[in-house]
């Protein structure tokens, strides 16, 4: 069924997945780039992903936790985009291109969005009060 708190529970785990776009692997190079921020992207990348599905499955479940992972992966995603900057200069592509430009937004203005749904008052009693 389509309520808004399935809704939400899925946008959660669809969320944290695209932080995959983020690690090694999807740097556009073969092989991947190796080196010490790439390293620490992958490792945030990965916690991230696992931060949101784990909010995902919190929401779904009604558990009282939720918010805490949902803003723990929030704030683990906004850490990776350093990493992930650093990374992608050292393989000369930095921020210049569109698709990393809209990477870096995406994952920035999304992991802003969660920290505003669980810590803005205002937001998260309209929102906490449509899951019920």
């Amino acid at each position: 069924m389509f309520t808004f708190k399935n809704l939400v529970a899925v946008s959660m785990f669809l969320f944290g997945t695209t932080f995959l776009w983020m690690t090694a692997s999807f740097a556009g190079r073969t092989p991947p780039p190796s080196g010490a921020a790439w390293s620490i992207e992958n490792v945030l990348a990965v916690l991230a992903i696992v931060g949101f599905a784990a909010a995902g499955w919190g929401v779904f479940k009604d558990q009282s936790w939720w918010e805490a992972a949902a803003t723990a992966s929030a704030i683990v995603g906004v850490i990776a985009v350093v990493p992930y900057v650093i990374g992608l200069t050292q393989v000369d592509v930095g921020i210049s291109d569109p698709g990393v430009q809209m990477n870096l937004a995406m994952h920035v203005i999304g992991s802003a969005a969660v920290i505003a749904i669980v810590c803005v008052p205002v937001v998260h009693q309209w929102f906490v009060t449509r899951l019920a």
